[in-house]
């Protein structure tokens, strides 16, 4: 077997942040994309865009590398010993990307610009981190096995920067929860967990020493299973994909009453909102429904949507769970596609995203 199953009681995370999924009925039509380009994964973790270099990092947690591409989507280079890499979590300036190592129990820290790692910094054995999410000058990571989840972080901007563990109760989460911060709201993290069904949202406070919870909901809208979270520029909503409902919700912050509803169809996989506010809804489909549903704000229906099955004639292409990312300026998105008779997952980039029909 893969290294994937190095640890069996993560199991449950896995199945989860590596999306394995089945596919939606179809719904309505949608343009098929151009064929991307292929990446030497079978699966990955995350994927995050660098404006000051114009690159796209892939993350991949089976082969333990973090794939590097440029704005057309041709691979650059490969950044390799990441040993259970997921998520990826770029500094405010574009220089830094932070990646948790859950086989290594180490939050690995990458120069954007050389795409070589400057430091690595242990989390404590045995907690496996997989996710973060960075607020001002404090790295927060998900991590733990199950039941025994947790939240620690990683202060930065020292010369030995300070691990902290144990920063919730283990058992409020099934498994390394989901995170999300945003800078225009540096006190709030949202965490979110990606194993229970009815799904559970949390928000805390981080502005002081230590996390205060602002908010849990068991279930809101309706929610399951969450695969993907995002916080609109202005930090006052939160945008969700979870397994169920067939739709992606959004969440007022802190208090994470409901907002809106943004329709797509089954089954929602990830979710991103660019700085001009748009919002790309994805979802894990069956052609000839589209993969992609592309929202103005708050608006109830989508001014575009995209199918991720190339024109050329390859069997159905279906969007990877949390497989969505745009461009820092809010015009280019990103995606990562599986094609049915492939093996290996593409890069597919959507131009002009921002804009009705494609530039």
């Amino acid at each position: 077997m893969r290294r994937l199953f190095a640890r069996a009681r993560l199991l449950p995370t896995l199945a989860a942040l590596l999306g394995l999924s089945l596919g939606a009925a179809p719904t309505t039509q949608a343009a098929p994309m151009d064929e991307g380009t292929v990446l030497p994964i079978a699966y990955h973790c995350d994927l995050v865009v660098d404006p000051l270099h114009e690159r796209v990092f892939v993350s991949d947690y089976t082969t333990g590398s973090v794939l590097v591409a440029d704005y057309q989507g041709r691979l650059i280079r490969t950044i390799k010993d990441l040993p259970g890499v997921c998520d990826l979590e770029l500094s405010a300036d574009s220089r830094t990307l932070y990646a948790p190592l859950a086989l290594d129990d180490a939050i690995s820290v990458i120069d954007t610009g050389t795409a070589r790692q400057r430091a690595r910094h242990a989390t404590g054995v045995g907690t496996a981190p997989f996710h973060v999410a960075l607020s001002g000058r404090t790295l927060f990571f998900g991590y733990g096995e199950q039941w025994e989840a947790s939240i620690g972080s990683l202060t930065l901007g020292t010369s030995t920067p300070k691990v902290r563990l144990g920063l919730i109760p283990q058992g409020d989460f099934s498994g390394a929860p989901l995170l999300a911060t945003s800078p225009a709201a540096p006190g709030t993290l949202v965490a979110g967990d990606q194993n229970t069904s009815p799904g559970q949202l949390s928000v805390y406070d981080v502005s002081g020493e230590s996390l205060v919870l602002h908010a849990t909901v068991r279930g809101p809208g309706g929610s399951s299973n969450f695969s993907d979270l995002a916080i609109t520029p202005d930090g006052k909503t939160l945008l969700t994909a979870s397994g169920a409902p067939y739709h992606h919700p959004s969440f007022r912050l802190p208090d994470l009453a409901d907002e809106h509803t943004y329709a797509s169809t089954s089954y929602p996989n990830a979710v991103a909102v660019s700085s001009r506010g748009d919002v790309a809804a994805g979802v894990n489909s069956i052609e000839p429904d589209p993969d992609v549903y592309l929202y103005r704000a708050g608006a109830d229906s989508p001014y575009r949507t995209v199918s991720l099955a190339p024109a050329t004639g390859f069997d159905a292409g279906y969007l990877r769970h949390r497989g969505l990312a745009w461009a820092p300026d809010g015009t280019r998105l990103f995606a990562i596609s599986g094609h049915n008779n492939e093996e290996n997952l593409r890069l597919m980039v959507i131009p002009s995203a921002h804009q009705p029909t494609a530039g």
